[in-house]
Formats: structure tokens, C-alpha cells, sequence
């Protein structure tokens, strides 16, 4: 018994001796992601805000000069002690004194990332007229769920939808709202015999194309799990919007064990006046199909960019067991 004991001893002490003499920890190394500028475009004497994340893709902790050339003029910051695996927010003021096109150029001593945004003259509108959204604009949404011969055969509530800020997803400057369902939203789920109750959800809308991007639900009966739609788009996608402009993407799906992408195609099918409980109000028509079966729609949006600058009119028929319908009821934008 006590050789054995010796035995173990000795394979522990050989065990942590070569724990310690094995492969050093990496040295930091800094990339850069989510590069943003703001406003976007710019108007004759703004001062620019251009932000990135710093990342250490290390194992040891270091720190990190991040430099900015926008046109010739430079300025840097300095990143300190960020930890292996730790990321970072940095960000530089630039003032935009002379319209044009510019391009912002990141660097870290290891990766560089750039990106152009456009000053315009004094009062000059944005960009093609793309709607522009404001904090603390909201829409109110009435929303019916149906599932004839589901646990859930029909739910109501309502979704209030407010404008909290901006933030990018991948390389793309989005607006990021919130969601309230009131009461929670009940749902089926379209491939396992669950019933979820939907408490809120986070969105984020391109701020040039005027499209969902990403959005993120709090789902009562999957509680810290992941449960987002991610859409990948390709091409001349969205805003500015006219009849037969199509475009490809993807749209991925995750929901605690389930993790599905789905290949899609959205058209614009052209202009329609519809009435919801919010008024009557031209919109674009946007469809979304899988590629193999243009003729169903999973889909569908009616969309104002005048005076309500967003959608009016939603049907989705591919997240759920059963179609969901949101229909405008009230709103108050900037």
C-alpha cells in the first residue's frame, strides 16, 4: 500500500513538472474589430467620433499604442495591462472642417482596419435620404400569434419598440433598439414541443440600408442560453427601396441547442397602401423566400420611410410553429 502511494506521489510531482516546463503562454497580440464612425455622414464642422475594439488574442497580459490616420492627420492612444482574451473600447475625435470623402485607418502593432465615411456641406441632407433614427424614438406594435391545433392556438400583446443607441455588427454601423412584449409573448417552438414566453428583444437596423441585421430575445424557458437571428445579406440589399430590387443572404437561427441557417432571397414586390390601427400609409412591399421556393413567402414587411421610417406591417411565418403578425399601432419618431 504505501509503495503504491509512493507510486502516486511521484506521478503527480512528474505530472506538475511538466505542466510547468510545457508550451510558454503566448504573447499579446492586439486586433481590431468593430470599427465605427459617428455621425455617419458627417456634417462641415462635426466633431467625428471614430470607435474600434481593441482584442488581445494573447495569453499574456500587455499593452498596446492604437493609432488613427484620417487623410495625413494622426493621432494614437495608448491601451494598457489588457489581459489575454480581454477586449477594449477605444475611441478618437476628429474635426471635420472641409466636406469630402474620408478614410479612418486603425492600426495596432499588429492588425489595421479602415473606414470611409463622407462629410457633407453645411445643412446638406444625409446620404440618398436615408431615414435617420433618433434615441428615444419608438413604435408600437400589435402583435398576433395564431397556431390552429398548437399548444399555443392564439396570443396577443403588444411589442413597444425604442431606439437606444448605435452600435455595429460585424463592420456595419447599426441603430440598436429595445423590445418590451407586454404581456411576454407566447410562442411555439417550430422544432421541439416547447411553449416560450418572450419577454424582450434587442434589435439592430442598419443605419444605411434600413434592415434587420441581428437581433437577440430574453426567452423565459431558456434562461442564459443564447437565442438569436443573425441575417447575413449579399449584394445591393436594402434601402434606398424600388420595385423588383432583389438581393440574396442568410438567415441563421440560435435558440439553446438549436442552431439552423436557412439561404433566403428578398425582392421588393413595389409599392402598396395598407391601413393599420396606426393609419394609412404608403409602403414598400418586401418579401423574403427560400431560393427554392420563390413562390413562399416565409417573410413578409411593409415598410414606410417617410413618416414612420420603419416597418408598419410584419408577417413571420418561419420562426415559430405558427404565423406571427405585428401591425403599427402608434409611434413617434424625431
Amino acid at each position: 500500500m504505501k509503495r503504491v502511494f509512493g507510486v502516486m506521489v511521484i506521478l503527480l510531482l512528474t505530472v506538475s513538472f511538466l505542466a510547468a516546463c510545457g508550451e510558454p503562454p503566448a504573447p499579446a497580440e492586439f486586433t481590431l474589430s468593430s470599427v465605427t464612425v459617428s455621425p455617419s455622414p458627417a456634417i462641415v464642422n462635426d466633431t467625428v467620433t471614430i470607435g474600434a475594439t481593441v482584442t488581445n488574442v494573447g495569453e499574456e497580459s500587455g499593452d498596446c499604442d492604437v493609432s488613427l490616420t484620417v487623410n495625413g492627420d494622426t493621432d494614437s492612444k495608448s491601451v494598457s495591462s489588457l489581459a489575454g482574451g480581454a477586449s477594449s473600447s477605444v475611441s478618437f475625435s476628429y474635426a471635420a472642417t472641409t466636406a469630402g470623402d474620408y478614410t479612418a485607418e486603425l492600426s495596432t502593432p499588429d492588425d489595421s482596419k479602415s473606414k470611409s465615411f463622407t462629410v457633407s456641406e453645411d445643412g446638406a441632407p444625409p446620404v440618398e435620404g436615408v431615414p435617420t433614427w433618433s434615441v428615444g424614438d419608438y413604435w408600437v406594435l400589435d402583435c398576433s400569434y395564431a397556431n390552429p391545433g398548437g399548444k399555443t392556438e392564439q396570443d396577443t400583446c403588444q411589442l413597444t419598440v425604442t431606439v437606444t443607441g448605435e452600435e455595429a455588427v460585424g463592420e456595419e454601423a447599426c441603430y440598436m433598439s429595445h423590445g418590451e412584449f407586454t404581456p411576454a409573448a407566447t410562442r411555439d417552438a417550430a422544432d421541439m414541443p416547447l411553449t416560450l414566453h418572450l419577454e424582450t428583444a434587442d434589435i439592430w437596423t442598419s443605419k444605411a440600408h434600413l434592415v434587420y441585421l441581428q437581433q437577440s430575445s430574453a426567452i423565459a424557458e431558456l434562461p442564459g442560453l443564447p437565442s438569436t437571428v443573425t441575417w447575413t445579406l449579399t449584394g445591393d440589399y436594402g434601402y434606398p427601396f424600388a420595385e423588383g430590387k432583389t438581393w440574396s443572404g442568410s438567415v441563421r437561427v440560435v435558440a439553446g441547442v438549436l442552431d439552423e441557417i436557412t439561404d433566403l432571397e428578398f425582392k421588393i414586390l413595389g409599392e402598396e397602401t395598407i391601413t393599420v390601427p396606426a393609419g394609412t400609409f404608403g409602403c414598400y412591399h418586401m418579401v423574403a423566400y427560400e431560393p427554392t421556393s420563390p413562390g413562399t413567402y416565409v417573410n413578409e414587411y411593409w415598410i414606410n420611410t417617410s413618416d414612420v421610417k420603419s416597418v408598419v406591417k410584419e408577417i413571420e411565418r418561419s420562426l415559430w410553429a405558427g404565423v406571427e403578425t405585428r401591425e403599427l399601432s402608434s409611434y413617434s419618431v424625431s
